[in-house]
């Protein structure tokens, strides 16, 4: 019964992303207890609170930039579009391409992009973000970006993580590979 029950949920995961989720399916087979830790981190991945859907949606890409994991972009994409991103922001972020977003999206994936990067120019971007959402804006980009390598690095170790792949946006390819992500 317990292994019917990790099945649909593995399923629902599957529906929910429209990436494959086997490396879940490997994870519950190789450590049960792992898999339920796991299990419980996927509802803080998918935390939204005071960022613009936009803005966090850009945060995670940038995030995902850094992993280099095509599947994962995607399920970024898919999520970020089921929450009601805009394409065109999603696309602009994707292809590393800041000046055709909205200044609070841009603000957003700046500071993400510099972070990722351990790059100091995010402690200049850090004011702005802050007095735009407060504290709880910087505390939503930092569960964002956390969250979101949490999924590549699994994979990667498990043998499941991909690069080089076309990330599609509403039926659309992108002009962007990913590949490294561009120096900021």
């Amino acid at each position: 019964m317990l292994k019917n029950i990790i099945g649909r949920l593995i399923r629902k995961q599957e529906e929910v992303t429209g990436e494959s989720a086997d490396f879940m399916r490997n994870l519950y087979e190789a450590s049960p207890r792992g898999f339920w830790r796991f299990v419980l981190f996927v509802p803080m991945s998918r935390h939204r609170g005071t960022l613009p859907v936009d803005a966090v949606s850009a945060v995670r890409i940038a995030a995902v930039h850094a992993e280099d994991c095509g599947p994962c972009l995607q399920t970024v994409i898919k999520l970020s579009l089921d929450a009601g991103a805009a394409p065109r922001l999603l696309r602009a972020a994707v292809e590393e391409n800041p000046a055709a977003m909205d200044e609070e999206t841009r603000l957003a994936f700046e500071f993400a992009r510099h972070l990722v990067a351990r790059d100091p120019r995010a402690e200049d971007l850090r004011h702005a973000v802050e007095q735009r959402w407060g504290k709880a804006g910087i505390c939503e980009i930092a569960l964002a970006i956390a969250s979101t390598r949490v999924f590549p690095t699994v994979k990667r170790a498990m043998g499941y993580g991909q690069a080089c792949q076309r990330a599609v946006i509403a039926g659309e390819e992108t002009d962007a590979t990913l590949k490294e992500p561009r120096a900021a």
